[in-house]
């Protein structure tokens, strides 16, 4: 006899699970470009309902791409204004930046001895984009691509998936870097030394060019922001 319970069993395994997170992660990915492209003032109250209107979204998702982006930084839940973009400091630059370096070394280390050419072909075509772009918010998807692509053969998931994070984090950053044409121009250089480093599997040069490319983003970026 079939109990009621293993009836419900089988035909919860026949259901396809319902999830919202397309949804969430699709508002959450507009709002963080609008935040990252000045679209909205930092410190300011926002105002929800015009978001969700200027987003064709329900307030639902809106909610919870905003506490999404609070994880990231991006955006403070303050219980008596609600959400604010965040004012970035150079603490937070410097605590990021310090993270990533440590991070992106480690897997840079790691990936020298896996990249292949089609690897390295892939990653040369992104690098190559980014010189031709001048629009920051366009410019800012496509170095975290590249941060995303040339480490992505590490068998470590976990440590990918952090720097993904943390490059998410540092858009808003990276926008003020591309701001102005020399220093972009200097990241594509430090893009391309990381890129000869892995051709030549040199683990070492791709460490220090590594420590050289963020480190540039930081001293560019640093100035522009409060103590």
């Amino acid at each position: 006899m079939t109990t009621r319970t293993e009836g419900l069993a089988g035909g919860m395994d026949a259901i396809a699970p319902i999830s919202r997170s397309t949804v969430r992660d699709a508002v959450r990915d507009a709002l963080r470009d609008l935040i990252i492209s000045g679209g909205v003032d930092t410190d300011v109250p926002l105002r929800q309902d015009e978001l969700a209107a200027r987003l064709n979204v329900s307030r639902t998702p809106l909610r919870e791409a905003l506490h999404g982006l609070a994880s990231e930084g991006l955006v403070t839940i303050d219980p008596r204004r609600g959400a604010v973009v965040t004012k970035p400091t150079v603490k937070q630059l410097l605590d990021l930046y310090e993270i990533r370096e440590q991070l992106e070394v480690y897997a840079g280390r790691k990936v020298v001895a896996l990249a292949d050419t089609t690897h390295i072909g892939e990653i040369a075509a992104i690098n190559d984009r980014m010189a031709a772009v001048d629009d920051p918010v366009a410019w800012a998807q496509l170095n975290q691509q590249f941060h995303a692509a040339i480490y992505a053969p590490c068998a470590n998931v976990e440590l990918v998936a952090l720097i993904g994070t943390l490059a998410a984090r540092a858009k808003f950053y990276v926008r003020i870097l591309v701001s102005s044409r020399p220093p972009a121009l200097d990241a594509v250089h430090g893009h391309q030394e990381m890129l000869d480093a892995l051709r030549a599997g040199d683990a070492d040069a791709m460490e220090a060019a590594i420590r050289r490319h963020l480190r540039s983003t930081v001293e560019h970026v640093a100035p522009t922001l409060p103590e």
